[in-house]
């Protein structure tokens, strides 16, 4: 399992497959990715980051990042099962893990995805509102940390009429979407998060 890369939600076989040692992740991303429909029914997805680098189209978002070390070292206020998860431990209580956390830290989760999207789209900035109408999980190798990173995507709504955005950007319907994605890897000149092609389904059933 080491170095690889996993995506599973509630219905997934993988939720009953255990962790490696080597897997076990040291870093948590509670994530808010938000789907921005226009009046078209197109979602929107954008590349935010310096040309060149990531070079990959993803959903607006919005993190609490927190380690396991942070949480060792804080009195317990819900993440006993989080820092419960080790070697056997399965996808399943990961998931369940990861919900418990945002939880017990969710005043730090709500200012973090309220003010962070600010960072990629400004117009976008305050507008979380509602429920997550689906959540999903990736597990991510980091060469830089030398670690695995546990995220939680939980996605929200967001209808707009119209965005002056200046970052590369997509406006595309969530069919044609996958319809590119079985085509290429790289539809129109980058990758895909892998959150953002395994949301497809439960976004077109929800716009």
């Amino acid at each position: 399992m080491t170095n690889a890369d996993y995506s599973w939600d509630q219905d997934s076989d993988l939720n009953d497959e255990r962790l490696d040692a080597a897997v076990v992740p040291q870093r948590y991303a509670l994530t808010a990715p938000q789907v921005v429909v226009n009046s078209a029914k197109e979602i929107l997805v954008v590349d935010p980051h310096p040309a060149g680098t990531w070079d990959t189209w993803m959903f607006p978002y919005a993190s609490l990042i927190l380690t396991r070390d942070e949480l060792a070292a804080a009195p317990d206020d819900g993440t006993g099962p989080i820092l419960a998860l080790g070697e056997g431990s399965t996808f399943r209580a990961l998931s369940e893990a990861l919900g418990q956390l945002r939880v017990s830290h969710q005043d730090a989760y709500v200012s973090a995805i309220r003010t962070g999207v600010n960072n990629v789209i400004a117009d976008l900035n305050g507008t979380w509102s509602g429920t997550p109408f689906y959540t999903n999980y990736s597990l991510k190798f980091s060469r830089t940390s030398n670690s695995y990173t546990a995220y939680e995507f939980s996605y929200f709504l967001n209808r707009v009429a119209a965005l002056d955005l200046e970052l590369p950007h997509v406006w595309i319907e969530p069919s044609r979407l996958a319809e590119e994605l079985a085509r290429s890897e790289m539809p129109f000149g980058r990758k895909v998060s892998s959150n953002v092609a395994d949301a497809l389904p439960a976004i077109r059933s929800s716009i």
